[in-house]
């Protein structure tokens, strides 16, 4: 079917369940990956900036904090601005799992790189584009 919603899920899931074999044996979800990762480059987010910036529902977003936190990958702390916000900061233990799972989740890209070859580059400027005139 020619239908650019339907491709792009099914693409997304297509890729998903390849990055979740990768990141199997580190006991890791892509989208945990992506939290640690954003966390460990932006300390101090809270949970609204987190699910903005991965547009993310607050459900999701609060499901995977809250296994990171169980697992000790994660904390979080009250913001002194505004003690109603809960900011969240990788700990020692989360940096480890991201350290271990990195190269599982390189294999991953690289993977999709050589599979892509010169369309790589490409298909990021595509889907930075469709996410940007979908947004209304």
């Amino acid at each position: 079917m020619n239908c650019l919603c339907l491709n792009t899920r099914h693409a997304a899931r297509t890729l998903t369940r390849l990055y979740e074999e990768h990141l199997r044996p580190c006991s890791l979800t892509p989208p945990q990956f992506g939290l640690l990762s954003v966390l460990a480059e932006c300390p101090g987010l809270s949970q609204q900036g987190l699910a903005d910036m991965l547009d993310l529902d607050q459900t999701t977003l609060s499901r995977n904090l809250r296994l990171l936190i169980e697992n000790k990958w994660i904390k979080g702390t009250r913001s002194k601005e505004d003690r109603r916000l809960t900011c969240y900061a990788v700990t020692p233990a989360g940096l480890e799992v991201r350290q271990t799972a990195a190269p599982h989740w390189n294999r991953a890209q690289q993977q999709m790189r050589e599979a892509l070859g010169a369309d790589w580059e490409t298909a990021f400027a595509v889907l930075r584009r469709l996410s940007s005139v979908a947004a209304v």
